[in-house]
């Protein structure tokens, strides 16, 4: 495949006969789309070895987890939109390199500091190529053509939270050293590099260096349809990185659940989240996507009042009780983060890229807040996990509350 820089010669090159673009495409894409999960998630196995080195507390290894998602935020903020302006190739390459830089550094790391730096460092190279990547999706395709092949790659994408702890336990456990994840990282950042350097031409079609980027978000922003949206992903990010943010200390700590066993309960929620993911799309058949968002809202709502009450009312707790919980709580993120973007890309079509953007930065930002708050809070316990995940249960509740009056 070439690598023209031509936009027409990449649409036609990435593209087959029935509008859908070629596997290799699709795999590539969601590969870059996957940086997010697997920087987040594939080093949560090794938390407490990880503490143990730096002769820290599991919850300051584990805000290096709300640090990520810091830089995830600004980086797909700032992504989008410059990738608008100066096209997708560049800053998916531009991405990478960083990405890979902090990744090398962090390998040979050893002070809690400088983790949480370079862990934003990473975390701003993943958002700028992450961002980029599902942005070229759009150059490549239109209307139910790009609908069916952004549906397909982040099917793809979603793999990537399963699998991410699993290799984490797996490097782990074969190498006995936290820092070899942090390699692999950077040799899966290197593989993308080369391929995508190979195989990807520019798809922007439309780069205006005279465009205003402020001048993007002001007109999402300044609209008050987007509000709500912004409240309902707020909240459903809220609930999951805390949950995520809180989950070694509570499953390994409390629970006594080990290394080995702790990406199988972790990946529990994913596997409930993408089996929501396939039953979103059948649902959306038959039914508007704010029902579908209420729908979700309403069944967070009521099992993490249930995991509270339970933890409240007894002395001593069981995983087989919060497990199932916090799985049926993140499942619902699916129909509550997809038909939000959904909603608000429809509304600001033109805008899409920078909706998005916006959508995903608020999600991260408001999820690393709540990973801070739920470290900060922690006892030891699950209930500041399960506090937290109310918490945002609640806040998207009352958005829709305020979606409805207005």
């Amino acid at each position: 495949m070439s690598c023209s820089s031509n936009p027409e010669t990449a649409r036609k090159s990435n593209k087959t006969d029935n509008g859908q673009m070629p596997l290799g495409v699709v795999l590539m894409l969601a590969g870059l789309a996957a940086l997010a999960p697997l920087g987040t998630d594939i080093y949560l196995p090794a938390v407490p070895a990880m503490a143990a080195d730096f002769d820290a507390a599991l919850h300051d290894i584990e805000i290096s987890i709300s640090c990520f998602l810091i830089g995830i935020a600004f980086g797909q903020l700032f992504g989008g939109p410059l990738s608008d302006r100066y096209g997708r190739r560049k800053m998916v390459i531009f991405g990478l390199i960083m990405f890979g830089f902090a990744t090398a550094l962090l390998a040979f790391n050893n002070s809690v500091p400088h983790l949480w730096i370079l862990r934003v460092i990473q975390a701003l190279g993943a958002g700028f190529a992450a961002v980029s990547g599902m942005a070229m999706i759009r150059d490549l395709s239109h209307g139910s053509d790009g609908a069916i092949n952004m549906m397909r790659v982040v099917q793809i994408m979603m793999i990537a939270p399963l699998i991410a702890p699993l290799l984490g336990m797996l490097v782990l456990e074969v190498t006995g050293s936290w820092q070899a994840i942090f390699l692999f990282l950077l040799l899966y950042s290197i593989a993308i590099l080369a391929r995508f350097i190979a195989t990807m031409p520019e798809s922007n079609p439309h780069r205006d260096a005279d465009a205003s980027l402020l001048g993007r978000y002001k007109t999402v922003i300044t609209d008050r349809r987007v509000w709500p949206y912004l409240g309902f992903v707020s909240g459903t990010y809220a609930g999951m990185f805390g949950f995520i943010t809180s989950s070694p200390t509570v499953y390994m700590d409390y629970f006594g659940v080990s290394s080995t066993w702790y990406p199988f309960a972790f990946g529990a929620n994913v596997v409930g989240m993408v089996t929501m993911a396939k039953l979103n799309i059948v649902m959306l058949k038959h039914f508007k996507p704010l029902q579908l968002i209420r729908a979700g809202q309403a069944v967070q709502l009521t099992a993490v009042s249930l995991m509270v009450i339970y933890l409240l009312a007894l002395d001593r707790h069981s995983i087989t009780v919060l497990l199932p919980l916090t799985v049926v709580f993140m499942s619902c993120h699916g129909f509550v983060m997809a038909n939000s973007v959904a909603s608000v890309t429809g509304i600001h079509a033109r805008n899409a890229g920078t909706a998005t953007a916006l959508m995903n930065a608020t999600g991260f930002t408001v999820g690393a807040l709540s990973g801070i708050t739920a470290g900060v809070m922690s006892d030891g316990t699950p209930l500041p996990m399960a506090t937290v995940m109310l918490a945002g249960a609640v806040v998207g509740v009352l958005s829709h509350v305020l979606h409805g009056r207005r």
